[in-house]
């Protein structure tokens, strides 16, 4: 069965292996769209990616200059800005040499500035407070997205719309995705490309695990083959995780201890889930001006189906209680890694920790809303990161150089190494695993709503209330709706009068 579930597949997939790894190409999508917006296009083979150039003048000399780059100090987030030396891993040390060639290249000195703990972080008071006070303490900043928007709104951010050296016609901008968080077409204040390498790492992606499978249904290629045929939906994983359980205490009660169909949490796996099948936040008008959708028939639906999920699969279903810890911490890696759950909605980045995982695991989409639904669609988490110019920057055209520099080779030798090297052959466990990689990347988006969720009210968020209390979405969209309309005038207003 593998061998001929793979020669199925090698026609349909040997495109996407030809697309580019960036960090997406669908930006702001519904599922009944993106077929439409995520067009599968032939691009130059793949070692000609470490020759395209960029356009920054090649005697451009800095003459030493400091360059303070500001990021978030978790961790498991540090390598995208940021590696102390070579190591022999493949995308810390391309991290570095990055970092290093570029600091050659411009004679800049890149000085870097971590602060915070972790992605759920706000914007580090003392980094704003020093913008505030006009201080020039750094030059460039990296941070999580659902706190860097409302920057810009207090007029602490940078406009990059006509910013020198930065080319953000180049392949290594994301410039469907900058659109999204811009209103209008005047400005520009936050960057998304490769070197946005979180990005991708918390893109939306369901991790099933293979003995299990095999154990319940057979050959996991099977399930492969079903995502291919546009048949893996909302009830198909209801099924499979109801078939999942196993009460292998024996108790009697569905509790630690047992084997789970579906392990997840009310809070961020929510928006996976309804932004990945269709769920929308907001629209543009004829002038390109966000407006919300809140009341489409559609959000009514697919909320009606994922409380159907979470709360009628029986005991095929298991919420975490300590929803932060699970989606944040250990749980998941230490319970699928033990064979304890077998379907496992998350994100790229947690395959990072499964490498020692003595079972084999896969790696498909989220679910669509059902087979009507024309594509695939993959959320980009709010944590991912932007990058961003303060207002008090002392050298913006230095600084814009830099940037560029860094995202052209991210884009050479950083996003191959992390992509093609680390993600589809030291996380993958399987050939169309790491086929599925693509597929997932070239479906990725957001939506402005969820971008600027807590400048309007959270609606943005607004499944985890209504899913995870088993609510009513109606009642709920009634009493938040003239709020989050009144607050999106109020930030369009005063979006588009800074400056």
């Amino acid at each position: 069965m593998r061998t001929s579930t793979k020669r199925i597949f090698t026609l349909f997939l040997a495109a996407l292996l030809l697309t580019g790894c960036g960090t997406g190409t669908t930006a702001e999508t519904t599922g009944d769209t993106a077929a439409e917006d995520t067009q599968i296009v032939e691009t130059e083979a793949e070692t000609t990616r470490a020759q395209t150039k960029d356009s920054l003048p090649d005697d451009l000399d800095f003459g030493g200059l400091s360059m303070p780059i500001l990021y978030r100090g978790c961790e498991a987030d540090i390598i995208e800005v940021y590696a102390e030396e070579l190591t022999g891993e493949p995308v810390s040390d391309a991290v570095y040499n990055r970092n290093t060639g570029v600091e050659e290249r411009l004679n800049v000195k890149i000085a870097y500035q971590p602060m915070g703990t972790g992605t759920a972080d706000q914007f580090p008071a003392d980094a704003k407070a020093s913008i505030i006070a006009g201080s020039d303490d750094f030059s460039i900043a990296s941070w999580n997205q659902f706190s860097s928007v409302a920057l810009c709104l207090e007029n602490l951010v940078m406009d990059l719309q006509n910013a020198p050296y930065l080319d953000l016609e180049k392949p290594w901008w994301n410039s469907e995705y900058m659109d999204v968080l811009q209103i209008g077409d005047q400005k520009r204040f936050y960057l998304m490309g490769d070197i946005c390498l979180n990005a991708l790492r918390v893109t939306a992606a369901t991790f099933f695990n293979q003995k299990l499978y095999n154990d319940v249904f057979g050959d996991y290629n099977d399930l492969y083959q079903l995502v291919l045929e546009g048949g893996w939906t909302i009830e198909q994983l209801k099924a499979m995780g109801e078939a999942g359980y196993q009460d292998t205490n024996g108790d009697g009660t569905m509790g630690y201890g047992d084997i789970f169909g579906i392990d997840t949490t009310t809070i961020s796996h929510c928006d996976y889930f309804a932004y990945c099948a269709g769920f929308q936040v907001s629209a543009r008008d004829e002038n390109g001006m966000p407006y919300l959708t809140l009341q489409d028939e559609k959000n009514y639906n697919i909320i009606d189906k994922l409380q159907d999920l979470y709360w009628n699969s029986g005991n095929g279903l298991f919420i975490e209680k300590d929803a932060g810890g699970a989606f944040n911490g250990t749980v998941y890696v230490e319970d699928f890694s033990s064979d304890t759950i077998l379907f496992m909605p998350h994100w790229f980045k947690i395959c990072e920790n499964l490498r020692d995982m003595e079972s084999g695991y896969g790696l498909i989409p989220y679910p669509k809303y059902d087979e009507n639904q024309q594509n695939y669609i993959s959320l980009v988490h709010d944590s991912a990161s932007l990058f961003f110019l303060p207002q008090t920057c002392g050298h913006a055209e230095e600084a814009c150089a830099v940037l560029e520099a860094l995202c052209a080779e991210t884009y050479r030798t950083v996003m191959p190494a992390y992509y093609e090297v680390a993600l589809k052959r030291q996380y993958a466990r399987d050939d169309i695993s790491a086929q599925m990689i693509d597929l997932i990347h070239d479906t990725s988006m957001t939506d402005f709503g969820y971008v600027y969720n807590y400048s309007i009210g959270s609606v943005g968020t607004i499944m985890r209330n209504v899913i995870g209390q088993n609510g009513n979405y109606a009642s709920s969209v009634a009493s938040v709706e003239e709020k989050a309309k009144s607050e999106l005038a109020k930030l369009i207003e005063t979006y588009t009068s800074i400056g």
